[in-house]
């Protein structure tokens, strides 16, 4: 077996990676950081957004690489197929899952057998945050990490927002978009609280004069190290597997991992580790190494998710200015976000509201023909909370392996009474704005989306205070009982949340690179920039 040392490394690369990857090259220069991850390369530039890619048979190529065990394009369904697969409760890969992910479940047995059956993941360079839909709300009152100050809190979703080159100004102003503000800020406003109006969604993007837009990967956080000719004190791995951590005393002596392709097993050495493999590879890296803290993949955790479709009736439409709407320049079915901010108690809720183009809306509606249902529809998600249960978790299987050849996982999930009487709430918000709107589409009514279907998985690293057996880790993202290993990601959120988690988790690893830093000085293995 190969070996090789490096001061630390860093497994995965997706949102949280790319940010430790970012802030440990540039505070600790002398240090030699090696990034792995299990998936393929998709683009040039390490961890570019899908949506970047210009070309759409490029693009649907680059999101089937990303598809795990599932290497074909999925079918193409009407919004009508699947939310009536939703409501009815089919169990079918090919509807649960959606480009660029492939789900957890391998068979229609196993669908039949998970408490979470829409539960997926992205294998490529980039992870998720090649994929994702790029929204960053932060959390409000009810949601927050309660041992976290407003003000330190404040201070990391800065850095975070800094680093996702987070925006509200994405999309263009134009008449249907004031519209569709007027509409939320009227019904909603008067029970939120003065900071957290109804207000153009806040998303990871850049646009330049042009207003062309430059959607938020792990290439962006990355900065430098994205680029192909980088060369400096960071590497990366891709279609390398991480098999084992190895350790001894509450030490991380290194890594035992694969290069996918040929087989290749090497032994990496590091001073430090961080494991930043997504909410659920990331767990189930720790048990295939054999560190099991009794929350470990416990706790497990997503926002219940309601969708339904509305018209915008053109009366609430202002016509007197000029629509920077232009439908023959788009290339992307959104064309504006806005947000209904979580505000308890008077809006206990995510809403997140798509002005749509028509084209990703062909609805049956007699036999197999559709129809289009007019330029201006809105998409309406509501997100309610779910209850934090030690039940709720992954399951790995001692002796069954997954298609990479890791422990198995099925998922023991549901939800509870507070929580459908929580999800009923949220439906009711909801309808108001339909309402509002006009015309509800008849194929796009209310529809709870099956358990895993926000993608938004959380708590299964969660970080604590204590170490009393309900965490997994410190503040600073530490892994109990251990020197040199920190987990990343969004199962370190401790706390239920109805909304987008990838601007806190990547927030929590800014926070995280506060501690490591400090082990780099202490240790002095690096120069401390």
């Amino acid at each position: 077996m190969q070996y090789q040392s490096v001061d630390i490394l860093i497994i995965g690369s997706g949102m949280a990676g790319a940010t430790y990857a970012r802030l440990l090259s540039e505070q600790s220069p002398d240090s030699t950081l090696l990034m792995v991850d299990a998936g393929p390369r998709l683009t040039a530039r390490t961890g570019q957004h899908t949506k970047n890619i210009a070309d759409d048979a490029e693009r649907d190529a680059a999101q089937v690489r990303a598809q795990g065990n599932f290497q074909k394009p999925y079918p193409l369904t009407t919004v009508h197929e699947r939310a009536a697969a939703a409501r009815n409760g089919t169990l079918n890969i090919e509807l649960l899952a959606r480009p660029g992910v492939h789900l957890v479940a391998e068979s229609v047995d196993e669908l039949g057998k998970s408490g979470m059956p829409a539960a997926a993941m992205s294998t490529n360079l980039g992870g998720m945050g090649a994929h994702w839909t790029c929204a960053c709300p932060r959390m409000g009152n009810g949601e927050k990490i309660p041992f976290l100050t407003d003000a330190e809190l404040d201070a990391y979703y800065q850095k975070a927002e800094e680093l996702l080159c987070v925006t509200q100004a994405a999309f263009p102003d134009s008449p249907e978009g004031m519209a569709i503000l007027k509409v939320l800020g009227d019904l909603f406003n008067p029970v939120l609280s003065p900071d957290r109006q109804v207000q153009p969604m806040p998303l990871a993007c850049q646009t330049d004069a042009a207003g062309n837009r430059y959607w938020t990967g792990p290439d962006v956080i990355l900065g430098k190290l994205a680029q192909p000719d980088y060369v400096g004190n960071f590497s990366l791995r891709s279609e390398t597997i991480c098999r084992k951590l190895l350790h001894t005393n509450g030490y991380i002596t290194g890594a035992i991992v694969e290069y996918l392709p040929t087989g290749r097993q090497e032994q990496i050495d590091a001073k430090i580790v961080i494991v930043a493999a997504d909410a659920l590879r990331t767990p189930q890296l720790l048990w295939a190494s054999g560190i099991r803290p009794n929350a470990l993949g416990h706790y497990l955790n997503e926002h219940p998710f309601v969708f339904s479709f509305a018209q915008v009736n053109e009366d609430l439409i202002d016509r007197s200015t000029a629509s920077a709407y232009n439908p023959n320049s788009r290339t992307e079915p959104t064309i504006g976000v806005f947000w209904v901010p979580f505000d308890a108690p008077g809006h206990p809720f995510h809403g997140q509201v798509m002005h749509m183009d028509v084209s990703p809306l062909k609805i049956e509606t007699h036999g197999n023909q559709s129809t289009d249902l007019g330029k201006h529809i809105v998409g309406l998600g509501w997100g309610a909370l779910k209850d934090m249960r030690v039940d709720d978790c992954i399951v790995f299987s001692e002796t069954e392996t997954d298609f990479l050849g890791m422990p198995k996982m099925r998922f023991r999930y549901g939800l509870t009474e507070q929580d459908y009487a929580n999800i009923e709430q949220a439906k009711l918000a909801q309808a108001k704005a339909l309402a509002a709107f006009g015309k509800v589409i008849q194929e796009g009514e209310q529809t709870l989306m099956p358990p895993g279907s926000s993608l938004h998985y959380e708590g299964t690293t969660r970080m604590g205070l204590t170490d009393d057996g309900t965490s997994v880790c410190d503040t600073h993202s530490q892994v109990w009982g251990f020197d040199n290993l920190f987990v990343g990601g969004n199962g370190v959120i401790p706390v239920a949340t109805t909304s987008n988690p990838t601007l806190t988790s990547v927030a929590m690893a800014v926070r995280s690179c506060e501690r490591v830093i400090e082990q780099i000085a202490d240790w002095g293995f690096g120069h401390i920039a």
